[in-house]
């Protein structure tokens, strides 16, 4: 696949860190109270050089102490979210290239089929934390904010920390929504296998996923409708800036967006009579942590119509 130039700089190497090759120089001193541009960048050229090799955990204790400090940035942010996702499996070439080459239609059941293929995970015998890094790499991500964002504390997550993110796709750098994407579709797939069981070969569900109704509103039920939605928001940017084929494929899936805006609005009358608060959905719903499992809560209602629209349209068997 012919991947242009400006794309291998703006989504695989600012967002993935894995085309560098870094410099083998000191990294971050997390006792030493200031960091210079000088540190900051010397981490982050280890993370890089980390990645080339898929060395998770070399990269992880790299940036980790910078990225709880005070010095964190958006560099430092990404680095930290490209570690995340080698522990998540994303590779951004691989991940567009089996996109390109599927065959299934992407507007329907196709698409939760090619998310549990591509991100296949197992909490047994051994965890492979797919999901658990997924969640934190999002998090991560979110904080990639545009300079001068204001942060409006309804849409912020980690407030508290030295890495608040917004919910908001606009707040956020363009890099950071398209790399958001492909950590959706890491958690969405991640989860989906834990949960629905695929089938081998055709990835059909087994089983209906779980968390239905807002009184069964799970952690997991609440992340997995959340980065449902926090792929589409993402998706405008990686259309923008992908090769025509991959443009051509992630277009295809905009069409389940229009069935989630209704799913939700059916979920969230159900629980208070009226529609979302969100031209889709609701708008906190792109905080995994904002469903409260009460059948009052629009965010829980929503969230388990997202899932009930999707075991309605991801084909069950037979093997």
């Amino acid at each position: 696949m012919n991947i242009k130039p400006k794309l291998r700089v703006n989504i695989v190497v600012i967002l993935l860190c894995i085309c560098f090759v870094g410099c083998s120089v000191a990294g971050y001193d997390s006792t030493n109270p200031k960091a210079n541009s000088l540190a900051i960048s010397a981490v982050v050229d280890e993370v890089n050089s980390d990645l080339t090799t898929q060395n998770c955990s070399a990269a992880l204790a790299a940036v980790q102490p910078l990225f709880n400090s005070s010095n964190s940035i958006n560099s430092v942010r990404l680095a930290m979210a490209s570690t995340y996702g080698c522990y998540s499996k994303i590779n951004v070439f691989t991940v567009m290239s089996d996109l390109v080459n599927f065959g299934g239609d992407l507007g329907a059941s196709g698409f939760w089929e090619f998310m549990a293929k591509e991100f296949a995970s197992t909490s047994t015998p051994v965890d492979d934390k797919i999901p658990q890094a997924a969640e934190a790499g999002t998090d991560a991500i979110m904080s990639v904010l545009n300079p001068g964002t204001f942060l409006i504390a309804a849409d912020t997550i980690n407030a508290t920390t030295n890495n608040p993110g917004s919910i908001l796709a606009a707040d956020r750098t363009n890099d950071a929504n398209a790399y958001l994407t492909f950590m959706s579709m890491a958690l969405i797939g991640s989860l989906e296998s834990r949960n629905a069981n695929p089938i081998s070969g055709t990835f059909h569900k087994s089983n209906s996923l779980p968390w239905t109704s807002a009184a069964l509103m799970s952690g997991d039920g609440c992340a997995f409708a959340s980065a449902v939605l926090n792929f589409f928001d993402g998706l405008q940017y990686i259309i923008s800036a992908a090769p025509s084929a991959v443009a051509a494929k992630f277009s295809a899936t905009s069409v389940i967006s229009l069935s989630l805006a209704q799913a939700c609005n059916f979920g969230c009358n159900v629980c208070s009579g009226s529609n979302c608060t969100g031209s889709i959905c609701p708008i906190t719903l792109r905080s995994r942590s904002s469903c409260t499992g009460t059948v009052t809560d629009q965010n829980s209602c929503a969230a388990a119509a997202i899932i009930s629209f999707v075991n309605l349209v991801w084909t069950t068997g037979p093997p």
